[in-house]
């Protein structure tokens, strides 16, 4: 009898230790999606950064993708500011799959509404990503519906 006493303890005390294993690996888990979140979204915007440089190096570049403003007639400053686009496409397809995949990510929803306003505000990139349907993924559904292809 004491013999089975002491191994009912010693199977109660098992349970416990795995069930606070259990925590800890839980809270772990909960610690390492936050970080990856936070990661993925610090990359996002650095690559966001990276276009917006790129656009101060173009001088009246911004307003074709936050004022409405159209692409240029010159060749050059034209091709300048395709390449911008293209650029900013990938990066908002890029934080769009980003935040679909990184679990309690916070900041989807905002990434999401940033991206249709820069596919409402611009209409180079909505005519770069009505133009190249399959190129990014995720722009597409996010395209004014007021607009035709």
């Amino acid at each position: 009898m004491f013999y089975l006493a002491k191994q009912t303890k010693a199977a109660a005390e098992q349970t416990r230790a795995a069930t606070e294993q259990t925590r800890a690996a839980t809270e772990q888990t909960r610690i390492s999606n936050a970080v990856a979140a936070v990661s993925a979204n610090d990359m996002v915007l650095r690559s966001l950064r990276e276009v917006h440089v790129l656009m101060l190096q173009f001088p009246g570049s911004r307003g074709c993708f936050y004022d409405g403003k159209p692409l240029p007639e010159e060749a050059d400053e034209r091709d300048a500011i395709i390449t911008i686009a293209e650029l900013l496409a990938d990066v908002l397809s890029n934080g769009m799959h980003v935040h679909r995949e990184i679990p309690h990510s916070t900041s989807a929803e905002p990434w999401e509404a940033y991206c249709r306003h820069m596919l409402e505000s611009g209409p180079v990139l909505q005519d770069l990503v009505r133009t190249h349907l399959d190129w990014w993924t995720y722009l597409p559904a996010l395209l004014p519906a007021n607009q035709s292809a």
